[in-house]
Protein backbone atom coordinates (compact mmCIF):
# COMPACT_ATOMS: atom_id res chain seq x y z
CA UNK A 1 0.00 0.00 0.00
CA UNK A 2 2.80 2.43 0.87
CA UNK A 3 4.44 1.78 -2.49
CA UNK A 4 1.21 2.60 -4.31
CA UNK A 5 0.91 5.87 -2.41
CA UNK A 6 4.52 6.78 -3.19
CA UNK A 7 4.04 5.96 -6.88
CA UNK A 8 0.84 8.04 -6.88
CA UNK A 9 2.88 10.99 -5.58
CA UNK A 10 5.36 10.54 -8.45
CA UNK A 11 2.58 10.34 -11.02
CA UNK A 12 0.72 13.34 -9.58
CA UNK A 13 3.86 15.48 -9.52
CA UNK A 14 4.82 14.59 -13.09
CA UNK A 15 1.22 15.25 -14.17
CA UNK A 16 1.46 18.72 -12.60
CA UNK A 17 4.75 19.28 -14.45
CA UNK A 18 3.16 18.14 -17.70
CA UNK A 19 0.20 20.48 -17.27
CA UNK A 20 2.52 23.37 -16.43
CA UNK A 21 4.67 22.91 -19.53
CA UNK A 22 1.71 22.24 -21.84
CA UNK A 23 0.11 25.45 -20.52
CA UNK A 24 3.33 27.36 -21.24
CA UNK A 25 3.29 26.13 -24.84
CA UNK A 26 -0.43 26.85 -25.18
CA UNK A 27 -0.20 30.39 -23.80
CA UNK A 28 3.28 31.46 -24.96
CA UNK A 29 3.63 29.60 -28.26
CA UNK A 30 6.19 27.20 -29.69
CA UNK A 31 9.14 28.75 -27.84
CA UNK A 32 7.76 29.61 -24.41
CA UNK A 33 11.22 29.88 -22.83
CA UNK A 34 12.79 31.89 -25.68
CA UNK A 35 14.44 34.49 -23.44
CA UNK A 36 16.48 31.88 -21.55
CA UNK A 37 19.89 30.56 -22.59
CA UNK A 38 19.49 27.97 -25.35
CA UNK A 39 20.37 24.95 -23.18
CA UNK A 40 17.82 25.93 -20.54
CA UNK A 41 15.24 26.62 -23.23
CA UNK A 42 15.86 23.19 -24.78
CA UNK A 43 15.71 21.42 -21.41
CA UNK A 44 12.55 23.16 -20.23
CA UNK A 45 10.90 22.51 -23.59
CA UNK A 46 11.83 18.82 -23.42
CA UNK A 47 9.90 18.48 -20.16
CA UNK A 48 6.64 18.64 -22.11
CA UNK A 49 7.60 15.13 -23.32
CA UNK A 50 9.78 13.84 -20.46
CA UNK A 51 7.35 14.53 -17.60
CA UNK A 52 4.47 12.53 -19.12
CA UNK A 53 6.93 9.82 -20.21
CA UNK A 54 8.00 9.29 -16.59
CA UNK A 55 4.37 9.09 -15.46
CA UNK A 56 3.46 6.74 -18.32
CA UNK A 57 6.36 4.39 -17.56
CA UNK A 58 5.32 4.20 -13.91
CA UNK A 59 1.66 3.69 -14.80
CA UNK A 60 2.50 0.95 -17.32
CA UNK A 61 4.47 -1.06 -14.78
CA UNK A 62 7.91 -0.29 -16.19
CA UNK A 63 9.04 0.72 -12.75
CA UNK A 64 12.84 0.67 -13.20
CA UNK A 65 12.68 2.83 -16.32
CA UNK A 66 10.12 5.17 -14.75
CA UNK A 67 12.06 5.61 -11.52
CA UNK A 68 15.33 6.12 -13.39
CA UNK A 69 13.79 8.74 -15.66
CA UNK A 70 12.12 10.42 -12.67
CA UNK A 71 15.43 10.74 -10.84
CA UNK A 72 17.25 12.05 -13.92
CA UNK A 73 14.51 14.59 -14.65
CA UNK A 74 14.39 15.90 -11.10
CA UNK A 75 18.15 16.19 -10.60
CA UNK A 76 18.43 18.08 -13.90
CA UNK A 77 15.32 20.17 -13.22
CA UNK A 78 16.42 21.33 -9.78
CA UNK A 79 19.94 22.04 -11.10
CA UNK A 80 18.62 24.02 -14.10
CA UNK A 81 16.06 25.94 -12.07
CA UNK A 82 18.59 26.69 -9.32
CA UNK A 83 20.92 28.14 -11.95
CA UNK A 84 18.06 30.17 -13.41
CA UNK A 85 17.05 31.49 -10.00
CA UNK A 86 20.37 32.05 -8.24
CA UNK A 87 22.65 32.92 -11.17
CA UNK A 88 20.34 34.42 -13.79
CA UNK A 89 18.02 36.02 -11.26
CA UNK A 90 14.78 34.66 -12.75
CA UNK A 91 12.47 35.33 -9.81
CA UNK A 92 9.67 33.16 -11.16
CA UNK A 93 11.28 30.15 -9.51
CA UNK A 94 10.99 31.51 -5.96
CA UNK A 95 7.96 29.32 -5.20
CA UNK A 96 8.49 26.43 -7.62
CA UNK A 97 12.13 25.70 -6.77
CA UNK A 98 11.59 24.74 -3.10
CA UNK A 99 8.68 22.51 -4.13
CA UNK A 100 10.79 20.87 -6.84
CA UNK A 101 13.67 20.41 -4.40
CA UNK A 102 11.29 18.76 -1.93
CA UNK A 103 10.04 16.41 -4.64
CA UNK A 104 13.65 15.65 -5.62
CA UNK A 105 14.30 14.71 -1.99
CA UNK A 106 11.23 12.48 -2.04
CA UNK A 107 12.40 10.81 -5.26
CA UNK A 108 15.92 10.19 -4.00
CA UNK A 109 14.66 9.06 -0.61
CA UNK A 110 12.06 6.65 -1.96
CA UNK A 111 13.72 5.19 -5.04
CA UNK A 112 15.42 2.39 -3.12
CA UNK A 113 12.13 1.51 -1.43
CA UNK A 114 10.29 1.42 -4.77
CA UNK A 115 12.95 -0.27 -6.90
CA UNK A 116 11.87 -3.83 -7.83
CA UNK A 117 13.59 -6.48 -5.70
CA UNK A 118 14.91 -8.58 -8.56
CA UNK A 119 17.29 -5.79 -9.59
CA UNK A 120 18.56 -4.99 -6.11
CA UNK A 121 19.66 -8.40 -4.88
CA UNK A 122 23.16 -9.47 -5.79
CA UNK A 123 23.86 -13.18 -6.20
CA UNK A 124 25.35 -14.79 -3.13
CA UNK A 125 28.98 -15.80 -3.31
CA UNK A 126 29.58 -19.50 -2.89
CA UNK A 127 31.86 -20.41 0.06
Amino acid sequence: MAQRIALAVYIACFAIGTITHVRDFWVLGLRPYEGAPILLEAFWSSLVVLDPAAAALLLSGKRRAGLSLAAIIMVCDVAANSYAFFVLGIEGFAVALPLQAAFLGFVLGSIGFLWPDSATHLPRAEP
